[in-house]
């Protein structure tokens, strides 16, 4: 079975989807979409101009005005700069899940789920250009997403055979599925080093539906060394974090969902219907993601 997706410039991207029973209940989903029900702000992610960063910025400031306006305790305005970004992040984000799942501020809950979302696509943006270890392009994370979770009410529960699909190791040519739940998993704790999130928002993922990530990211662990590497510090973060007494789960358990669950892999690239090699180099991967950035979904379909 594959998934091709078409984009603008005459762009189609066609995915081999795995053998598992999720891939094909997934495959059912996204039939059922149309790109009118995507997210718009987290839809392409992981790279931006500095003009669009900014914009980004202003407007979740101008967002925090207006939910302090519910409440003048919950959201504190820090201060975002390539010294403070992280724990500014972190700080601003920690009474989303609260109030997103509390009725009584259900009037503000459109302008908490735009919070949440360009706080995720910032976290994206500086760790490639203002972390410790900034990438070689200002595209290397770039991702193309495709999120229903706001118009769409449908959500599956996992099968216990699909946990061995989650990974942290993701690449170009990747296809996952995305994060459905109000709360934050233990990737998204470990890449931006969150020591700040209380322990009842740390939700594993449980559930799916037709929202999907598609990396055009570089491969950042291209080797066994660099992957046990990533591994040396994801056992540190998680005993440093508080062990099972924050995670409440061994941090062997297939369960804890660290990463994202693969659901299909690059089988080929089409541009103007002519087979177009997939890209290696860092070169051919700046140049295809260049063109990818400057497109936009047009629709796509199960084979």
């Amino acid at each position: 079975m594959q998934f091709q997706i078409n984009f603008t410039n005459s762009i189609s991207m066609i995915y081999d989807l795995v053998d598992e029973d999720i891939a094909h209940t997934w495959a059912l989903s996204i039939q059922r979409r149309n790109i009118n029900e995507v997210c718009k702000i987290n839809h392409y992610t992981g790279y931006g101009n500095e003009s669009l960063i900014n914009q980004r910025i202003q407007r979740l400031y101008e967002l925090t005005d207006l939910i302090n306006s519910y409440d003048t305790t919950r959201v504190i305005k820090q201060e975002i700069n390539k010294d403070t970004w992280q724990l500014a992040l972190h700080m601003m984000h920690v009474h989303f899940p609260d109030m997103k799942n509390d009725s009584k501020y259900a009037d503000a809950w459109p302008l908490l789920t735009e919070y949440n979302d360009i706080i995720h696509w910032l976290e994206s943006i500086f760790l490639n250009i203002w972390s410790d270890d900034k990438k070689d392009s200002p595209s290397s994370m770039f991702r193309v997403a495709l999120d229903f979770n706001k118009n769409v009410n449908e959500f599956i529960d996992i099968p216990e055979s699909a946990y061995k699909l989650f990974t942290p190791f993701t690449k170009f040519g990747d296809l996952s599925l995305h994060y459905t739940h109000v709360g934050k998993h233990a990737l998204e704790l470990f890449m931006v080093n969150d020591f700040e999130c209380p322990s009842d928002q740390f939700i594993p993922q449980r559930t799916f539906n037709a929202s999907c990530r598609l990396y055009l990211t570089d491969d950042f662990f291209s080797t066994d060394s660099l992957k046990e590497q990533q591994l040396a510090r994801w056992r540190k973060f998680y005993s440093d974090r508080g062990g099972f007494d924050f995670w409440q789960l061994d941090i062997n358990d297939p369960k804890i969902a660290f990463g994202y669950c693969k659901i299909g892999r690059i089988n080929h690239i089409l541009v103007n219907n002519h087979y177009y090699n997939i890209p290696t180099t860092l070169t051919e991967l700046n140049s295809f993601r260049e063109q990818i950035a400057g497109s936009t979904v047009i629709d796509w379909e199960i084979k």
